[in-house]
């Protein structure tokens, strides 16, 4: 594979090699698994060379800002030196990034995360993006892990727990011969099974539950407001609220099936879906979020690739291929 940098031409006068760095610690800063210490190390390369500044500032001029990784510590951190731009008008890249490493709000975050972080990979069940894996357990239970997710497994002699720590996943819950309650515990709440089948998908925001057979008593972790769901509904939650209880959308179960099924999606919402099931990183320029575009059928989430090109054949859209991780989707203005 040829070596390739998305840094724009005006960054010609750099060595290859320097931009083809700032494009890889990009990818990088985007990483779910990104430590502290490699926000360190980051630092240190950014330091080490003037070059270094420069290329990272193409990236910038590409209309890759920091503000667009969207990592949560990057999150916290943006947040925290935007209140004190309001107070210092100017900052240099090196405070900037100097900031963005040391600020009080990445070490509060990091705290935050680290025990997720370290759950995850710990976790007794886990998948890799765009892997899915079925797993049946002792008392006949039967889950499937959707693309990037972990679960942790409790039975004892009193009940049966399933911990959510990321993702997603489908619950085909078995009869239990000593009668023990199922439940599923994550961030924002706990769900108990009243004999049932349902999906469950824990997003960055909230938690989405949908029940196909049986009823799900779902209580907040932090209100604890609860709610049954029934079969063929579907309620969205967090830590302090629910929000209202509404019919089943067929989308949201689709995934065991191997497939996304969509009805007017728009294309934004769409590639961000496809995303989770895909290799390289899929990003969208303005023009496709200006022209609202809409999906609509049935597509193979094992291979993104023919998603794509069937996106092409449909859309008047291009599919571009920047770096070894990304692909860009824009509009084709043939």
């Amino acid at each position: 594979m040829p070596n390739k940098s998305i840094l724009p031409e005006n960054s010609a006068a750099l060595p290859l090699e320097i931009t083809q760095q700032a494009t890889e610690w990009y990818v990088r800063l985007q990483d779910d698994q990104f430590s502290e210490q490699d926000y360190a190390e980051f630092q240190c390369w950014l330091q080490q060379d003037l070059r270094h500044q420069q290329a990272w500032q193409c990236l910038q001029q590409f209309g890759l800002s920091l503000a667009n990784i969207k990592h949560p510590l990057f999150a916290q951190a943006m947040a925290a030196i935007e209140q004190k731009e309001h107070a210092r008008p100017h900052y240099s890249l090196k405070s900037l990034l100097g900031l963005l490493i040391f600020t009080g709000a990445i070490w509060a975050v990091y705290q935050a995360q680290q025990q997720q972080l370290w759950q995850q990979w710990q976790a007794d069940y886990k998948t890799k993006v765009g892997q899915q894996k079925q797993i049946e357990l002792a008392d006949g239970s039967k889950i499937i892990l959707n693309t990037n997710s972990a679960i942790n497994v409790h039975y004892d002699h009193s009940q049966r727990q399933i911990e959510l720590i990321k993702g997603e996943i489908y619950i085909d819950v078995g009869q239990d011969l000593q009668h023990r309650p199922f439940s599923i515990q994550n961030r924002d709440g706990i769900m108990q099974d009243i004999g049932t089948r349902f999906h469950v998908r824990q997003n960055h925001n909230h938690t989405l539950l949908a029940v196909s057979d049986g009823e799900v008593k779902v209580t907040t972790k932090l209100s604890q407001h609860s709610v049954h769901v029934l079969p063929q509904q579907q309620v969205q939650f967090d830590q302090h609220r629910l929000e209202n209880i509404t019919p089943l959308n067929s989308q949201y179960t689709a995934w065991t099936h191997g497939t996304l099924s969509v009805y007017r999606m728009p294309l934004i919402e769409f590639i961000s879906e496809l995303d989770r099931y895909s290799p390289t990183k899929l990003r969208y320029d303005d023009s496709i979020q200006q022209a609202g575009l809409e999906v609509s059928g049935v597509f193979p989430i094992q291979d993104p690739e023919k998603v794509l090109h069937s996106l092409e054949q449909q859309l008047p859209i291009k599919v571009e291929a920047e770096f070894y991780y990304w692909k860009k989707v824009s509009l084709d203005k043939k």
